[in-house]
């Protein structure tokens, strides 16, 4: 609690107090003091009384010794009392100035106080303007789209009549084994890395958790303003041939390292000798003609000029036969074209591929039973095999296929029967392994590669329409002379009861050509005495293609 006086300092009255306590200092100063008596009746008795010269001149000394010493004391009272109204003041001014500054303070907490939630407010504010932004343009992508969508259903609404006409679409994909599906997505989060020798060593005698974390490392060093969030190697396995499969997080991780520049800085962050492997599909391609050069990188770009494929889809060819088993007189053989892009290679296996101006139906490579070439048993590789001898594939003696000189000797070793041989592709026991391996791995059995549409997905396509299966233009009357010339005389066509012109030799000049009611192994060689057709018979000869398939010798034959 304050005293009246301290509150009348802090209300400001302070100089009325200090001039009360100068007055009443002046009042008590009027009072005589004991050398002031002294003086003034040894004035008086001075001047009354008669006294010497002597006396009265020493009179007068003590006297003024006794005014000057009360002057003094005088001067010394009257400092004490004002050094006390300083001190009385300082101590007001003091007062005074704690007050102000306690206000002070007070108002200055104040003003921070209100600056802190101002700052408060107007971070909250920020906050709450850029979400705005942000739905708004979500607002706003989100109009377009339907703005988009709108137009898009107004351009390409069918009528009823349309829709009627319409064939409905597929909806396989709700119906496809769920472990396809599985293996697709697993697949689609993998990529393979190829280690050179120089390097290999360093990486691959690590344990499958260091490979993870240092491809995690690789993958966090990798800088881009396109780069995704939670890019994740979940998984890493040791392949064979120096190679290591990653498995990620998600598709569009794998997406965004495929590009080029994150491809290179990953494979110099991972290891300087190494690089991502790109996943192949390939194709069996039949009846190609052999003027194809599959290492000739030209052919491998005309290939896919002619057929619409983007550059660089097909990676690589080879012929499936050696070239030195090939015969002399061999014009067409089977080959595997691996590509890059698995929706092309459905579209190839759905329509068709063009290569040297010949159309062919490819087929996609199936994996097939392990057969031992050694002793031509089934489960194991030649280099597991636990005889010593070969076994031939032909007639079963002891010695290698290719040496084999029993030609009319056959004996299938697994079947145990003698009307084949044991690489014979009609052996009842190749194809019902084929047929458990099928039913083991559904992918294997399906005719297309499984991708995102639901007609790839299915082990039994849809039936083909007649309309799409066998086209107008494919069919024998409807062919147009090569190159649209007529044919003319010499130029080796069939006319009415006349053979065409062979040089004299009486054998056909491409003997590829053959009869479609007759069946032949692959690359047996037509007999003279049989018919063969080229696409210049249609207008001039005008036969009758009733019979058309029938031998010349034929009685009737026209």
């Amino acid at each position: 609690m304050k005293s009246d006086e301290d509150k009348a300092i802090s209300k400001g009255d302070a100089p009325k107090a200090t001039a009360d306590a100068a007055q009443a200092s002046n009042t008590a100063t009027t009072q005589p003091t004991p050398l002031q008596v002294v003086a003034d009746m040894l004035t008086a008795i001075s001047k009354n009384e008669k006294l010497d010269t002597s006396v009265k001149k020493d009179l007068e000394n003590i006297i003024k010794f006794a005014r000057e010493v009360e002057g003094t004391e005088n001067l010394k009272g009257k400092g004490a009392k004002e050094n006390d109204n300083v001190s009385a003041i300082h101590q007001a001014i003091l007062a005074d100035l704690a007050n102000m500054y306690v206000a002070i303070t007070n108002q200055i907490n104040a003003v921070q106080l209100g600056c802190n939630s101002i700052q408060e407010n107007t971070t909250k504010v920020l906050k709450e303007v850029k979400e705005a932004k942000s739905i708004a343009k979500d607002t706003v992508d989100k109009v377009d789209k339907v703005t988009n969508t709108t137009a898009k259903f107004a351009s390409e609404a069918n009528s009823y009549r349309d829709a009627v006409l319409s064939k409905p679409s597929q909806t396989n994909k709700s119906k496809a084994d769920p472990r396809v599906l599985s293996d697709m997505e697993c697949r689609a989060k993998q990529i393979l890395i190829d280690i050179y020798d120089n390097e290999a060593d360093s990486i691959l005698n690590k344990s499958l958790t260091s490979i993870v974390e240092k491809a995690n490392e690789a993958i966090e060093a990798i800088e881009g303003a396109d780069k995704l969030k939670d890019i994740k190697v979940l998984a890493a396995l040791k392949a064979q041939k120096h190679a290591i499969l990653l498995t990620l997080n998600s598709k569009e991780v794998v997406s965004w390292l495929r590009y080029v520049t994150n491809k290179m800085a990953f494979t110099e962050k991972f290891l300087a000798e190494s690089h991502i492997r790109e996943r192949l599909h390939s194709l069996i391609v039949p009846r190609v003609p052999i003027i194809f050069k599959p290492d000739n990188d030209k052919h491998l770009r005309e290939l896919e000029e002619m057929n619409g494929l983007h550059k660089g889809t097909v990676r690589k060819a080879k012929w499936i036969k050696p070239l030195g088993r090939r015969r002399p007189d061999q014009t067409h053989a089977y080959a595997i074209i691996s590509l890059t892009s698995m929706d092309f290679a459905n579209i190839i296996i759905r329509d068709g591929l063009f290569i040297c101006r010949t159309k062919v139906r490819p087929k996609k490579q199936k994996h097939e039973p392990i057969q031992c070439m050694k002793c031509r048993r089934w489960g194991h590789f030649a280099l597991e095999c636990p005889l010593e001898t070969d076994v031939c594939g032909s007639c079963r003696d002891a010695h290698r296929t290719s040496h084999c000189q029993n030609k009319g000797k056959m004996h299938c070793i697994a079947c145990r029967d003698d009307t084949h041989t044991s690489w014979n592709r009609n052996c009842p026991e190749f194809i019902r392994r084929c047929q458990t391996l099928d039913e083991r791995n559904l992918e294997n059995a399906m005719p297309y590669f499984p991708t995102e549409h639901d007609w790839s997905l299915t082990v039994r396509p849809d039936r083909i329409p007649l309309e799409d299966k066998f086209l107008t233009r494919y069919a024998v009357n409807a062919i147009p002379p090569a190159g649209g010339r007529q044919p003319g005389p010499g130029a080796g066509q069939w006319h009415r009861g006349k053979k065409r012109n062979t040089g004299g030799k009486g054998v056909p000049e491409n003997p590829n050509h053959i009869s479609i009611n007759r069946v032949r192994e692959e690359g047996k060689l037509l007999d003279k005495d049989e018919y063969w057709h080229t696409d210049r018979l249609g207008q001039e000869a005008k036969l009758d293609y009733t019979n058309w398939n029938t031998p010349r010798d034929t009685p009737g034959w026209q």
